[in-house]
Parts: structure tokens; sequence; C-alpha cells
């Protein structure tokens, strides 16, 4: 299966107002989501899965000494180092293969990545995600409407997207507990009530 390419006009949905409001609703969310982390154990080193320009990385940096971030996109990289250089950019070939050791971040995050690839891709990515945090935390931010994108035509490349109910995420963590899930929010107006969840699973 050949991958999808995504170019920054590609990455978010809104502009203008929309999107700022829906920026700073998101980083309110995560900080909710850092905090109840924070509380069950220090987190000193973060990663970004799929950070595409960083776009969300900062928030992880308030709370960990040491924030990396993934990215296999040369564009988007190219972009997250010009604005924020004092955060670890680092390129990759594939999600499913990060250059880092078992359990060397105390959380990691994906956010609106894995609900782009297949199934299998998914789930490779989740492996990568529980060993590079093991230990620790996965933040997972993906649709959730499993109504959504249910559908997949033949040849398909991740160019799309597809909801998955919490219950396959929890189901892929296997051993990896859910301590904390709610409702992504997004700017009033937006075409769809359900635009995913926030999910905070701890490593046994």
């Amino acid at each position: 299966m050949s991958r999808h390419d995504w170019r920054f006009e590609e990455v978010s949905d809104a502009g203008g107002a929309a999107s700022s409001l829906r920026n700073e609703l998101e980083r309110l969310d995560v900080r909710r989501c850092l905090d109840a982390a924070a509380r069950e154990r220090p987190i000193h080193s973060a990663a970004d899965v799929g950070c595409g320009y960083g776009r969300l990385t900062p928030v992880l940096a308030e709370v960990a000494a040491r924030v990396v971030g993934f990215e296999r996109e040369d564009e988007l990289l190219a972009r997250a180092r010009r604005s924020q250089p004092g955060i670890e950019w680092v390129s990759i070939a594939d999600l499913s293969s990060l250059p880092a050791p078992d359990g060397s971040f105390d959380l990691a995050m994906t956010f609106t990545v894995l609900q782009h690839v297949p199934d299998d891709a998914a789930r490779s990515v989740l492996a990568e995600v529980r060993r590079i945090a093991a230990g620790g935390f996965a933040l997972l931010v993906e649709e959730t409407d499993p109504s959504l994108g249910a559908e997949i035509p033949p040849g398909w490349k991740g160019g799309m997207t597809r909801g998955r109910a919490v219950a396959t995420y929890e189901s892929w963590m296997a051993s990896w507990r859910l301590r904390l899930s709610m409702p992504r929010r997004v700017e009033p107006g937006y075409s769809r009530k359900d635009v995913g969840t926030y999910m905070l699973f701890r490593s046994p």
C-alpha cells in the first residue's frame, strides 16, 4: 500500500478565527490530559508522534523538560523547525519505526494521526507508541465515530479519515488502562458534532 504524502494545506480544515479558536480549545484539553497524567507520575519527557508542523507539540513542553516531535513529511517538519527551534524535531521514514529506546518517554501523543491510516498500520503505530512510552502514558486524540469512513475504498492509502470506537482503541492498547476519556472540542458551528475523543492510557 502506497503512502499518502500530506501537505500543509491538508493538515487542518479550519482557517482564520475558527482555526485560532480550535487551537485554543485543543490546547486547553491537552493540558487537562497532561495534568491528569502528572497527578499520577511526573512527566519528564514527551513525544508527539506524527507531529505535523508542531501545532500542539509546545503544550507538551509546558510539563516535560524534553520534548521530541516525530514526523515523516519534510515540508511540515521544516515549518516546525523554523517556528520552534527549541524543540527536538526528528525526521522519520515510518511512524511504526521510531528511533527511540524502549520506555524513553513518560508520555507519547498522537493527535488525529491514526484516523488517517488503515487498521493494520494504526496497530503498528500503537505498538511503537506503547514501546517508547512503556511505564508511562499514551494520549490518543482520534476520530471515534465508527460510521465515519466505515467504507474504505480499494487501494486506500490514508488520504481520508476513519473513525474507530473508543472500545476499539481500548482493545488495541491491550493491557494499558484507559484513565481518562473526553470529547474533543472544536469551534462552534463545525459541520459535525462528534469530532473525536481524548483517550489517556496508562501503561501497566
